[in-house]
């Protein structure tokens, strides 16, 4: 859950809480999300400081995305790409990583009682499938 801490740890000395705006984290990272039409599977990819992101996406599919993409810029070298929703559940250990970072970046620092996935979405600004995801990971952590 390495990455996990990373991204709480960096929340916390970034003051992100809720859905809080991502621009000064950004900034302080030397990144900048560019609204991007893709063809094809695409959603997401980073390629140096610039996070591409599909215009296309809900406000928190674009939150939720460029979290991951922070998370492959501090966690790992060269570039990343998300194709499509299934890939979440991807085995490869650098997806998982990323995914686990941005919940923890995105997520509450404090523990929380969960209303559900729903409630849980809403109050993070995060699409409702990765709350889900996210609060499955937090109840896995808390029973290990």
């Amino acid at each position: 859950m390495h990455a996990l801490d990373r991204g709480r740890s960096l929340a916390l000395s970034s003051g992100l809480e809720g859905p809080a705006d991502l621009s000064p984290l950004l900034r302080s990272l030397g990144l900048e999300v560019v609204p991007w039409r893709f063809a094809g599977r695409v959603r997401e990819v980073i390629i140096e400081g610039a996070i591409g992101i599909d215009d296309r996406l809900s406000p928190s599919w674009t939150r939720w995305l460029t979290a991951h993409a922070i998370g492959h810029r501090l966690l790992h070298t060269g570039t990343s790409l998300y194709l499509e929703s299934w890939q979440w559940v991807n085995r490869v250990k650098a997806e998982r990583q990323a995914e686990e970072f941005a919940a923890g970046l995105l997520l509450p620092t404090t523990p929380i009682r969960f209303g559900g996935s729903r409630i849980l979405a809403a109050r993070c600004g995060i699409p409702e499938p990765k709350a889900a995801w996210a609060a499955g990971l937090l109840d896995e952590i808390a029973g290990a």
